[in-house]
């Protein structure tokens, strides 16, 4: 500012006294003009400043944002509705308890099946065994007899039975040893046992027998060595390699036969 006032001084001296009076009015004039043009050299930077407002479009996305976040709420609970149709297996409860009650009715027809095929066979073999070494009097003197017992389906004894050998070659009747017993000599031979017929003629059918041998040679192990023959495997076939006529001869048999109806 200083510099400016000497220049103006500058100017009016140069000048001269003859335009004294408007040069006098002159400075009042350029003085007005000074401060106009200060005034806008230093207020154009805060033209500037109005440029600021440019974060006015961060509102708009925030709508948007919001605007879209409501829409997929409304969505969500229309998805939850559709699993409604869950009512379909309610009818599948009933229909097993209608198709169980058929089940029960097979119960009563089960003992049917049971009856048939009773007929098929008249008499079965309820027991056989090797008799023991201690009861048939041992080796040299032991007994070579089929011991035979035949029982109704009760369990109790039934005379006037023929039985004999798979081969028709002997038989006998239960009763001639007491009441449903009977007896067959069994020699240096095997017998297959069964039930042939009633003292009227009238057949039987009937399962068959182990065959009953006099020697060891046809006779298994176990029997041997449940029978008291042999103590154990070793010995038993320590006699058959060394002693094949052990006991030979004299060995006894027992079988039951039973009715079956």
């Amino acid at each position: 500012m200083k510099k400016i006032v000497f220049y103006l001084l500058f100017i009016i001296l140069t000048t001269g006294c003859q335009e004294g009076v408007s040069l006098v009015s002159q400075p009042t004039a350029t003085a007005t003009a000074m401060p106009t043009n200060t005034v806008t050299a230093t207020h154009t930077p805060t033209a500037t400043a109005t440029s600021s407002p440019t974060p006015t479009p961060t509102k708009t996305k925030t709508a948007t944002a919001t605007a879209t976040a409501t829409a997929t709420d409304t969505r969500t609970p229309t998805a939850t509705k559709t699993p409604t149709p869950t009512q379909t297996p309610i009818p599948d409860t009933p229909t097993p308890t209608e198709t169980a009650l058929p089940t029960d009715t097979p119960t009563p027809y089960t003992p049917t099946p049971t009856e048939t095929p009773i007929p098929e066979i008249d008499f079965r073999i309820a027991s056989w065994r090797l008799w023991p070494l201690a009861l048939n009097s041992g080796c040299s003197k032991g007994m070579h007899t089929i011991f035979i017992t035949i029982l109704d389906v009760n369990g109790n004894p039934l005379s006037d039975i023929v039985v004999g050998d798979s081969w028709n070659n002997v038989e006998t009747v239960s009763g001639a040893k007491g009441p449903g017993k009977a007896e067959i000599d069994l020699y240096a031979n095997t017998m297959e046992m069964m039930i042939k017929r009633n003292t009227n003629g009238e057949p039987y059918t009937s399962e068959i027998s182990f065959p009953f041998s006099s020697y060891m040679t046809t006779i298994p192990n176990e029997l041997m060595i449940e029978a008291g023959y042999c103590s154990n495997e070793l010995e038993c076939q320590w006699k058959r390699e060394n002693e094949s006529y052990y006991c030979g001869g004299h060995y006894s048999w027992e079988v039951i036969f039973q009715k079956t109806h």
